[in-house]
């Protein structure tokens, strides 16, 4: 049993925990996915997909793949993190409450489940209503990211630091992320994977032939600066964004593909001349050096990779920007634009099989 903030939808852009579950479920075992954080709410925020969620698995599961049905829990509310002040302590209230109930068809599945996997964020504020259903099951904490990272709420920092010690296993796909953890728990480092697979078989380009193409795959930590200096140096080049919201009017060479599913991102990744992973910095989340899923994703493909110099990494594709104020976006673009990139994949990324297998492994020895 997964409960996560992420949906399952064939539209949707997949996580660390849509590969996992995949792959589980790949082996042979029974997978029930549990989209958490959604409400009707939500029509106003995330319009798109709440009516997906609606139409395809409101209050209920529905199968998608052998051995894995996904469902998502919509109330007409849900406890919710906020950086508004007049917002955040109707938040917190909300939150408190949201955890302590469970629609009866995940209940359910909970009081059968072998494991019960919480994702970092929201799915932590039913840690202990999870207990009371079923404490014979093992609990995995997933952690993707340091909470304070993704402004997640103090009620749910709260819960980590109470909790932490009372999971099984807690898999972080960065080392540095586990030191950065509440102390006391079992940290178990396993890293991110690729889907090398989707990208081997991308061998059509989606671009017109001849021109120039960067992308952007994901919006965390997102900082759109950095797209627009990028996009008014190199005019001639055109910015590919996915998953991305963009405040007020894009330049004319920055293309919104909004939120896409893999297959359909993988091509426009394999095939671009560069990758960005335009990261809006602070110490707490140096730790995406290690986590970013689209820096390994990038780095499978071979693409030179626009990023901070905060974010340091030695895969060797690196085309750093200053974070503090870079003066020269243009000779940014042309050493991205100078590196030669054959495709060919990464034999030091492992496979989301092998990630899949590692994680298990971390609760049942």
């Amino acid at each position: 049993m997964i409960l996560s903030s992420h949906a399952y939808l064939p539209t949707a852009r997949k996580a660390s925990v849509h590969f996992v579950a995949e792959n589980w479920a790949a082996m042979g075992h029974r997978i029930h996915f549990a989209t958490v954080g959604y409400s009707w709410l939500s029509a106003f925020k995330r319009s798109h997909r709440f009516h997906a969620l609606r139409k395809q698995q409101n209050n209920r599961f529905t199968r998608y793949r052998e051995n894995l049905h996904a469902g998502c829990y919509l109330p007409l509310i849900h406890g919710f993190s906020s950086s508004n002040a007049l917002l955040r302590e109707l938040g917190h209230q909300l939150m408190r409450r949201y955890g302590r109930h469970l629609p009866g068809f995940v209940v359910e599945r909970i009081r059968e489940a072998d494991l019960v996997v919480i994702e970092s964020g929201t799915p932590l504020a039913f840690v202990e209503l999870v207990r009371r259903v079923n404490p014979s099951a093992r609990m995995l904490y997933f952690c993707r990211d340091l909470l304070s990272s993704v402004g997640a709420s103090d009620v749910l920092r709260n819960i980590e630091r109470r909790h932490v010690g009372t999971f099984d296993a807690i898999c972080v796909p960065s080392r540095r992320l586990g030191t950065l953890l509440p102390p006391g728990g079992k940290v178990v480092y396993v890293p991110q994977g690729v889907d090398g697979t989707a990208f081997d078989a991308a061998d059509v380009s989606p671009y017109p032939a001849g021109s120039r193409n960067a992308v952007v795959a994901g919006d965390m930590l997102f900082d759109q600066s950095v797209i627009l200096a990028l996009s008014q140096a190199a005019t001639e080049v055109t910015f590919h964004l996915f998953g991305v919201r963009w405040n007020g009017a894009a330049p004319g060479n920055v293309r919104l593909h909004g939120e896409q599913g893999f297959e359909v991102l993988a091509p426009y990744i394999r095939h671009a001349d560069f990758g960005i992973a335009p990261y809006c910095y602070s110490d707490g989340n140096a730790y995406l050096a290690e986590s970013s899923l689209k820096l390994l994703q990038y780095s499978y493909c071979g693409l030179p990779i626009i990023q901070p110099d905060t974010i340091a990494t030695s895969r060797g594709n690196e085309v750093y920007y200053r974070a503090s104020g870079e003066s020269d976006w243009r000779g940014v673009v042309e050493r991205a634009l100078a590196v030669r990139h054959p495709f060919g994949g990464s034999e030091e990324i492992p496979s989301w099989r092998t990630v899949a297998e590692r994680t298990l492994v971390s609760v049942f020895p």
